[in-house]
């Protein structure tokens, strides 16, 4: 359905220009410090079964709950109820507050993230802004609407109720499955199964209204219609129930205050809950984005929104990385590939050295988790590089902060991880006699490229993968330059390894037709398509190659590879490769690493080339110039936000996660060392 918004006497702002279609493209994401969150289009609308008003989660930050889905808001003026909610069904756009928009504004600062939405009605002009404290499972929908004519105004307020895993979709039950309790002015709603919500109003600024009320009349709307859902080839279609509505009544201009908590034990609790909810959302943000550089104060506000807490029984709780959202918890690979840019960047080293503290308290026969399950406690530990990415980030951690004396307390999760893979763990990760790291078997899938077919591998990448090795000998270089002298038999054992490497690697990998590196090599027989992977032998801190091969990869990688907005993750002149990362989770998995752009492989990709060039000014400049259409991406797509993936041929429209840590972290990381 494509659908022009209507057309003037309402002038717009540039982000609602353009067609119904385009401005539904256009998300919006304000989260917390515990994992909660809400999103949107800036027109309102919901098109995933990811938006919603409160995302909170039931064991931060994870095991998440869609709670508070939307809004049915209205003004009611002399007789007149103008509605301006939009919701899309089968067929049909209802209501059509869409047509009464002129603005979406959007903002984080050291005092609040919000959203804001102004709509001009010939009777009435009607603002809303929501906003998530940082510290609770609490969002506030401010609302004032001002009559044209000085006529009383009415604001009536609904809420639209989910009250579900926010991975499934709802269906209206046979039964009510909730327990309601209203209460003077408010509701409080408890799931059988366990969410609790709990909605209560107020009046703005000390405004005498004639009437604040709740009316329960509970009531469901069937088969919205969630159209990116649809286009992944999944449901798109949810029921939610329609508690009934909140009434604020005054003036000719009102303002009141919907706030909904989530997670509650009792109406009483949430008000308490509400009274000490802080409305700052970032401690120490104003330091950390107070910079002139517009461009870098907005990569640094992005970063911000995946630096959550983890909670720890009896512990106090500690910082973590959430990989992406809407539907990514914390991963350990995506969160030590992130950590330089989104902590080491802005100087937040206590925040830091928790993330690594928080997933090495985890480790597990040498490995460090690869993601926190959403449901529970539990730890998967199927990767081979986030282990190697956990040393990388310990070095750069300490490099950073000039603190040597920290490596005596990361030093013996990094040579456990060592020791591990010399031995031979998990996933049958160990060192074969060219002392190289080989991994896997054609049942498993441990790189980072991990898509899965019904259970199958789409990029079978068992043996020794190239950047597993890059990160090998990088790592074994950083910990002897780490090294105090206070341990000369462990020294001398990084230093045989490392031997061992420097001996082989360039030997093994070395594609001497295609003038750059297999990707993998599985009993002695290399692969030669032509992958990303290559890249880290030339963009990380120590390199195995001479500098006539590192120039090499980078002019094979920058001819096959590179587009605007990252690298492929394959040749488009391999018979494998797939443009598009579109249709149902089979086409998308087999395309997610054939072909698909990432955008966090812009930044090994520029650093790669800043160290050939060795950071010449000439090579800052064609960097900073290769950034720029991410940049540019800001303003698309999530607004303020950047991609996790993109199609790989152009024009490369954005897909996966509408924001994504190490895309940003990459970004900044590369936007600093460009400068």
């Amino acid at each position: 359905m494509s659908q022009s918004l209507s057309p003037e006497p309402i002038k717009r702002s540039a982000t609602l220009a353009g067609s119904f279609d385009n401005c539904l493209a256009r998300e919006w994401l304000i989260t917390n410090r515990r994992g909660a969150f809400a999103s949107g289009t800036v027109l309102g609308c919901p098109t995933r079964r990811y938006h919603g008003l409160l995302i909170a989660p039931q064991n931060p930050p994870l095991q998440r709950f869609l709670l508070l889905a939307q809004m049915l808001e209205k003004v009611i003026v002399d007789d007149t109820t103008v509605n301006f909610s939009t919701f899309e069904f089968p067929g049909a756009i209802h209501p059509e507050g869409y047509l009464f928009q002129k603005e979406f504004s959007y903002n984080i600062t050291a005092d609040d993230q919000w959203v804001r939405f102004v709509y001009a009605h010939p009777l009435v002009e009607f603002v809303k802004e929501y906003t998530l404290s940082s510290d609770c499972n609490v969002v506030r929908m401010r609302y004032a609407a001002t009559s044209r004519n000085e006529a009383p105004v009415t604001i009536e307020l609904s809420p639209l109720l989910a009250m579900r895993d926010f991975h499934l979709l709802r269906q209206q039950p046979a039964e009510s499955p909730w327990l309601t309790t209203a209460t003077g002015g408010g509701v409080w709603v408890q799931d059988q199964l366990s969410p609790e919500l709990s909605l209560f109003i107020y009046p703005l600024k000390g405004e005498h209204l004639s009437e604040v009320s709740f009316n329960y009349t509970p009531n469901w709307w069937h088969d919205f219609r969630y159209r990116v859902e649809l286009r992944r080839g999944l449901d798109g279609g949810e029921d939610l129930c329609c508690l009934g509505p909140f009434r604020a009544s005054g003036s000719s201009r009102i303002q009141v205050e919907l706030v909904a908590v989530g997670f509650p034990e009792s109406p009483s609790d949430a008000k308490k809950t509400v009274s000490k909810a802080s409305t700052s959302t970032r401690e120490n943000f104003e330091r950390i984005t107070g910079s002139t550089d517009t461009v870098r104060a907005k990569l640094l506000a992005a970063a911000d929104q995946f630096i959550v807490k983890r909670k720890r029984a009896n512990k106090p709780d500690s910082t973590t990385i959430l990989a992406g959202y809407p539907w990514f918890g914390d991963w350990g690979r995506d969160a030590f590939i992130s950590l330089e840019g989104l902590l080491l960047c802005s100087e937040r080293f206590t925040e830091a050295r928790e993330v690594l503290e928080t997933f090495a308290a985890q480790q597990k026969n040498g490995l460090m988790p690869n993601l926190f399950s959403d449901y529970g406690d539990k730890c998967a530990y199927n990767s081979v590089d986030a282990s190697l990415w956990f040393i990388h980030a310990a070095c750069a951690y300490v490099r950073a902060n000039g603190d040597t004396q920290a490596m005596n307390s990361l030093r013996p999760a990094c040579m456990n991880v060592i020791d591990a893979f010399v031995a031979c763990t998990d996933y049958s990760i160990g060192v074969n006699d060219k002392g190289l790291v080989r991994c896997g078997d054609d049942s498993t899938q441990i790189t980072w490229m991990d898509a899965r077919v019904d259970n199958v591998p789409v990029t079978p990448r068992h043996g020794c993968p190239v950047e597993v090795n890059a990160l090998w000998y990088s790592n074994l270089k950083q910990l002897l330059e780490l090294e105090d002298g206070s341990d000369q038999s462990r020294e001398a054992h990084l230093q045989k390894l490392l031997s061992n490497v420097e001996k082989n690697f360039e030997r093994v990998f070395w594609n001497e037709k295609d003038q750059c590196l297999y990707d993998f090599v599985l009993d002695g027989m290399p692969d030669a398509t032509v992958r990303p992977n290559q890249i880290f032998a030339v963009s990380l801190p120590f390199s195995p190659l001479p500098r006539d091969k590192q120039i090499a990869v980078v002019k094979k990688v920058r001819h096959d590879l590179l587009t605007p907005l990252g690298l492929r993750t394959l040749s488009p002149v391999d018979s494998r490769y797939r443009g598009h990362h579109e249709g149902d989770y089979r086409r998308r998995d087999y395309a997610y690493h054939n072909g698909t752009v990432w955008a966090w492989l812009m930044g090994p990709f520029v650093e790669a080339n800043l160290r050939v060039n060795d950071f010449s000014n000439e090579a800052k400049r064609e960097g900073r110039a290769l950034l720029v259409p991410l940049i540019e991406h800001l303003s698309e797509g999530c607004i303020g936000q950047i991609s996790e993936i993109f199609n790989g041929d152009p024009p490369h429209h954005p897909r996966g996660c509408f924001a994504q840590a190490w895309s940003v972290a990459e970004l900044l990381r590369m936007y600093d060392a460009t400068a």
